[in-house]
């Protein structure tokens, strides 16, 4: 039996921009048609200095919150500032260079109204593509054997942010992001597997565009990945030991 209109959760894209326009139109014209009523897009933007402002403007309208960040922050902290203005009752992170699928949202909205738990993170699959949406990989879950797992995912991490959709509770655990975390997708999912279930959708419903341009670890030493996970697993210690993890999650 569907949900009645009243029972569906509000919605908060939230997208951190950085001198996107190459690829940033086509992914709001796919964000902003499957938004509801009650939805918002929340777009934090890192001082870009070409036209991604006035492409969000442009196609977006008032269909967008636009934040600008103070100075350049840097991947991590955009997305923080972003999360900080979200007002919807489920979130769910977007890159500025994909693609969505038609009823991604939709995915969302019937996962959320079914599910009652005070803390919820789905994971959604994608189609990989190159930066002309070619696929590459029709699955990336198959490509990175994706999946929940604290050890897993600090050894290897498979919570990618644009693929990810949590209610707002989790912020008030997750929030602020502590200094030492490599990147806030991996902070937000392995903080996730305190609280609430974590669900894998195994239906692609996002082109992932891969090019040069993408922010990637890859390029970074053996010795600061380790430096990374080992700040990481002190950061989940510290925050699940803290007096505020145990108000927030009785």
């Amino acid at each position: 039996m569907s949900a009645s209109p009243a029972a569906l959760p509000t919605i908060s894209v939230v997208m951190a921009t950085y001198n996107g326009e190459a690829y940033l139109p086509e992914q709001l014209r796919s964000v902003v048609e499957q938004l509801a009523p009650g939805d918002e897009l929340v777009v934090s933007d890192d001082r870009s200095t070409d036209n991604t402002l006035a492409i969000v403007q442009e196609i977006a309208g008032d269909r967008a919150r636009i934040l600008i960040t103070g100075g350049r922050l840097g991947p991590i902290r955009n997305f923080e500032h972003a999360l900080a203005h979200a007002a919807g009752d489920v979130i769910v992170l977007a890159d500025q260079d994909d693609v969505w699928l038609p009823g991604r949202l939709q995915r969302v909205r019937d996962h959320f109204t079914a599910s009652a738990a005070p803390f919820d993170l789905l994971v959604m699959n994608s189609t990989v593509t190159d930066g002309q949406l070619r696929p590459t990989h029709d699955s990336l879950f198959k490509r990175m054997r994706a999946g929940p797992g604290q050890l897993k995912n600090v050894v290897r991490n498979t919570y990618v942010g644009c693929h990810m959709a949590f209610r707002r509770s989790l912020l008030d655990v997750a929030m602020p992001f502590p200094p030492a975390i490599p990147m806030h997708d991996m902070w937000l999912g392995l903080a996730s597997e305190w609280v609430g279930p974590v669900r894998f959708d195994p239906v692609p419903s996002m082109l992932w565009r891969r090019t040069g341009q993408n922010y990637t670890k890859a390029r970074y030493s053996t010795w600061q990945r380790l430096v990374w996970r080992v700040g990481l697993i002190r950061s989940l210690l510290g925050r699940r030991l803290s007096a505020r993890y145990r108000r927030r999650v009785r």
